[in-house]
């Protein structure tokens, strides 16, 4: 974590996500970051260097929710249901470059 993350690892990370899954609490999944790319990049790499400069993801981007998603056709019991959190494509992002 001594180097600076690359424009190349954050790419690199965002089109190895799955772009059709449900978008995050903005609305937005991965298909439409990948689409526009060449306009939104330096967006986003400035905002993975400020997270690598302070440590920090801004509140804004950390946000999240929980959503119920049926296991069953018309559930009636919670437990028929199961949690998914959707969280911001940043966030997402972050965590899996680090993870590389």
């Amino acid at each position: 974590m001594i180097a600076d993350f690359t424009e190349k690892e954050i790419r690199d990370v965002v089109w190895q996500c799955e772009g059709t899954k449900s978008p995050g609490p903005d609305g937005f999944n991965f298909n439409f970051l990948k689409k526009n790319w060449e306009v939104m990049k330096d967006e986003v790499v400035a905002a993975m260097i400020l997270f690598h400069e302070t440590g920090c993801i801004p509140k804004e981007c950390d946000a999240s929710f929980v959503a119920l998603i049926p296991k069953v056709r018309d559930p009636t019991k919670l437990e028929q249901y199961r949690p998914i959190s959707l969280v911001g494509a940043l966030y997402k992002i972050i965590a899996k470059v680090l993870a590389e």
